[in-house]
């Protein structure tokens, strides 16, 4: 008696689990969502978050609204208790936006120096946003030619770079410019919010 051929029953493999993949979103798309999110986390009064999301929209886009987020990443940073290394990275992209030829050029280099040096001083980035200050000074220097000590103190004193009561306001001032009418964050609730944390200090 011939043994009969063995049946051969076939294995079928476990098939994973299907996962929905998420769409991927258009550049158009992702600044928009990004959009919606800003205004949102603003009226939660979430600024790590709005902080997160604006530079975000300042780096990662190429559109002519770019500079909207620059501007308000920047008075977020400025008006909030974002890391000294923060601010001054913002500050130094603004500056290369609009060239160290600028009349703002030098009151930026001082903001970010000030900042740099007395806000958050135990950060662990603060020697990096000390010399991102000293190198956007060297930057705008170079383009006046001010060269040695006592040049660049001369520089300072005529530009005033030595009061920020000065300074910073014409820089508030040029923020608001470059907005316009189109903010996305409700500053008066960002103003409110900082005027009773120094009341509470």
């Amino acid at each position: 008696m011939t043994p009969s051929i063995p049946r051969i029953i076939p294995i079928l493999s476990e098939q994973p689990p299907q996962t929905e993949e998420k769409p991927t979103l258009s550049a158009a798309e992702e600044w928009n969502e990004d959009r919606i999110a800003v205004d949102r986390l603003s009226r939660e009064g979430n600024w790590t978050d709005v902080l997160t999301i604006l530079r975000r929209l300042s780096t990662k886009h190429k559109n002519k609204e770019i500079y909207k987020a620059l501007a308000q990443r920047i008075w977020v940073g400025l008006k909030t208790d974002a890391p000294a290394i923060e601010v001054v990275q913002s500050l130094f992209h603004l500056l290369n936006t609009l060239g160290p030829r600028h009349d703002l050029a030098p009151a930026i280099c001082a903001l970010a120096h000030l900042l740099a040096k007395h806000r958050s001083p135990d950060h662990a980035d603060r020697d990096l946003a000390i010399g991102q200050s000293q190198q956007m000074f060297s930057l705008v220097c170079d383009t006046y030619n001010i060269i040695g000590e006592e040049a660049f103190q001369i520089w300072v004193q005529a530009k005033q770079l030595d009061d920020p009561d000065l300074y910073i306001p014409s820089i508030l001032k040029g923020l608001e410019m470059m907005v316009g009418d189109d903010w996305w964050i409700d500053r008066d609730k960002l103003q409110n919010e900082l005027e009773q944390a120094q009341r509470a200090a």
